[in-house]
């Protein structure tokens, strides 16, 4: 594999990124086909390319691990601010600046090798240099990658449990 280089996203990343989208969809669907499904590949780059505005906040983080050219992983997350109302809730959580680690993807020809890894580690120093005390995520629980991912390799721990039921 080339050196990564881990970089901001840029709009003319959209490419890359929408493949690993439908990628990471395509094998979500396939595990999971009750919850999830394929993007639609018409128009996602596209839709990609349109989020500048979010990106450009400083709240913001869109990372790329670039391989030579080659978009091999993307981040995305946000800094959450303690909330105004953090001194009457009952999680310390809310009462600290947090990393909200909303999407990770790898490519799948770079599944394995570290790619995730370095995305998830960039974002936590840029997290920690803006003041963020606790980093979270959320994945789906039945994932034989990214659970083992989170816990094992990262050293996350679970704390909650969302529950779901088809109405």
């Amino acid at each position: 594999m080339a050196p990564l280089l881990i970089r901001q996203a840029r709009a003319g990343d959209a490419p890359g990124i929408a493949r690993i989208g439908l990628q990471n969809g395509r094998y979500h669907a396939r595990i999971g086909p009750e919850l999830y499904r394929v993007p639609d590949e018409e128009g996602l780059a596209e839709f990609i390319a349109a989020d500048e505005e979010w990106r450009s906040l400083p709240t913001s983080l869109a990372l790329v691990a670039d391989a030579d050219g080659e978009i091999a992983g993307y981040l995305e997350a946000s800094l959450q601010e303690p909330v105004e109302s953090a001194r009457w809730q009952g999680q310390r959580d809310l009462s600290k600046t947090r990393l909200f680690i909303n999407y990770v993807g790898t490519a799948d020809e770079f599944k394995r090798q570290g790619v995730a890894t370095e995305l998830v580690q960039v974002a936590e120093e840029w997290a920690r240099a803006n003041g963020a005390e606790v980093a979270v995520c959320d994945t789906w629980i039945d994932s034989p990658l990214s659970v083992p991912f989170w816990e094992e390799r990262m050293g996350y721990a679970r704390r909650a449990i969302i529950f779901r039921k088809p109405l």
